[in-house]
């Protein structure tokens, strides 16, 4: 016992101090309960890093940075002549050298998540990963668990500060400057707390798979009914969710033999795309789709925040009910970003003239999880689900996301974090790259069929481009997908040039309350 209480007030040391973001840094909304004198307190503490990563309401860093990447992309077009409350014409000027309040909301979340992470992973290693007397068999498996869940969340958050914060692999700094801060335990003095280690993007990369390796090791496949805590039962990682974050991070970083084997375990899981595409987005219980390899949990009641960032990337906003559409639909009046006419030609589902393709509507995708809206027709008795009637100025006809806030109760909707096809899609591309022609066909095909389309005979590089942005547009991949094959970001329907390998400078700046705190 004498070890949990050194435990606590070393937790509580930090979780108060100053830090890095100034005062604000180590500020608590949800702090976990303590002293965690038994493993059903301890769950607790587990929640914590989930809240700040994806529940907190008009503020989370996964929601953020989805907007972040759709709008600095060639995906989106930013309406003219429209405002709002949010940042965009920042993201979608890619103005990566001023503040930003978006990335720095970002920065706070990111290190609340990896503070809140480390103080669980300090009270186990404090107490020897055995903290409560005689554990039982299920005891020492939750607290693997446990433990491998917080080295997954850690790397989480590290991994999106530095796509968000710190060069791209091969950029002249990344190996060099010494950017982001890396806590790995709680410090154990004021002093400490105030004093970061800043360190390479190199580095930070090095320790996200270090996390995520240690992570697939503890991590069970699958909640277990009878064995695991009934809070792990969904939106909570497993060791496919950590394969599957591998696979990112090894694609990013051009270990891409690595990231084929993460994607092969992953791909042969219990996973599948026998159902529609809205079955991915239209749960609000607990239980995903077929495809669904990790999800957020928005359908507990216990979340009275539901995750609203979407709202920015969605033609409904979080209010919509019975997955709105028909006579539940609802506009979301300040979203301003739909698909780029660029992007929609280059995908097939928008011709010359912007009339809708056959294409695209043979495309279960199209059809389910984006939304056409024609141009002001000059008048105002149109229909305002099928014309621009917010914008009259809006003359041209528009295709904007729907895969959010689909389920009966919109704000409930739990939402895809990784999801089967982008494996497929992530494969074909690496094995296309290799020289494997069919195998890359063979992935591209199984996204294909399952959208309604037809299977490809064969696939060059822009069909697996062009199905990716198809399958996973509004869902912040596809900057990191240019990136991670060190290919030009295009300007899309900007008046701006493509930006090149290595993307210098194509990072935002840290808060200035960061800056200032920081030693030279």
């Amino acid at each position: 016992m004498h070890r949990i209480r050194k435990s606590i007030f070393i937790i509580g040391l930090a979780l108060g101090a100053v830090s890095c973001d100034n005062n604000a840094f180590f500020e608590l909304t949800n702090p976990p309960e303590f002293p965690w004198l038994n493993m059903n307190e301890l769950e607790r503490g587990v929640v914590s890093p989930y809240n700040f990563a994806f529940t907190t309401s008009w503020s989370n860093f996964f929601g953020d940075d989805r907007l972040i990447f759709e709008c600095m992309s060639d995906e989106v077009y930013l309406l003219p002549n429209t405002s709002a409350d949010i940042p965009f014409e920042e993201m979608y000027g890619r103005t990566t050298e001023v503040e930003m309040s978006k990335a720095n909301s970002g920065f706070s979340l990111g290190y609340k998540c990896i503070t809140h992470a480390n103080s669980v992973l300090d009270f186990l290693k404090e107490n020897d990963y055995r903290p409560y007397p005689n554990p039982t068999k299920a005891d020492l498996e939750n607290l693997a668990r446990i433990q491998g869940e917080m080295l997954f969340m850690r790397a989480y958050a590290y991994f999106y500060l530095a796509v968000r914060h710190a060069p791209a692999p091969g950029a002249p700094n990344f190996t060099t400057e010494e950017i982001l801060p890396l806590r790995l335990e709680t410090p154990l003095s004021a002093e400490a707390a105030n004093k970061a280690n800043y360190v390479t993007t190199e580095i930070i990369y090095d320790q996200v798979v270090a996390d995520l390796l240690k992570a697939k090791e503890l991590l069970p496949e699958a909640f277990v009914s009878g064995l695991h805590h009934p809070s792990y039962v969904q939106g909570r990682a497993t060791r496919y969710a950590a394969a599957g974050m591998l696979a990112r991070v090894y694609f990013r970083i051009g270990r891409w033999d690595e990231a084929m084997d993460e994607l092969d375990y992953v791909i042969s899981g219990p996973f599948d795309l026998s159902e529609d595409p809205i079955e991915a987005f239209n749960k609000d219980y607990a239980e995903d789709g077929r495809e669904v390899i990790w999800a957020t949990n928005n359908h507990d009641p216990e979340i009275v925040r539901a995750n609203k960032v979407p709202t920015s990337m969605n033609w409904s906003d979080y209010r919509a009910v019975n997955g709105g559409r028909g006579a539940y639909q609802k506009r979301c009046t300040w979203n301003q970003f739909p698909l780029s006419h660029s992007v929609l030609k280059q995908i097939g589902w928008m011709d010359d003239n912007l009339e809708v393709t056959e294409e695209a509507l043979r495309d279960k995708r199209y059809q389910q999880l984006f939304w056409r809206i024609e141009g002001n027709p000059g008048n105002n008795n149109a229909d305002p689900t099928q014309y621009e009637m917010q914008y009259p100025h809006i003359k041209d006809p528009h295709v904007w996301g729907d895969k959010y806030y689909r389920a009966t109760d919109g704000q409930r909707s739990n939402i895809p974090i990784i999801r089967l096809a982008e494996m497929y899609l992530t494969r074909a591309i690496l094995r296309y790259r290799a020289g494997n022609v069919a195998g890359a066909a063979e992935d591209l095909n199984r996204v294909r069929i399952r959208a309604g389309l037809e299977p490809l005979a064969t696939a060059s590089e822009q069909d697996i481009h062009n199905e990716r942005i198809r399958e996973m547009a509004f869902e912040g991949d596809r900057l990191l997908y240019l990136q991670g094959l060190q290919m030009p970001i295009p300007p899309g329907d900007r008046e701006a040039p493509a930006i090149n390998y290595p993307y210098e400078g194509l990072y935002w700046k840290l808060p200035q309350s960061e800056l200032d705190f920081k030693e030279d």
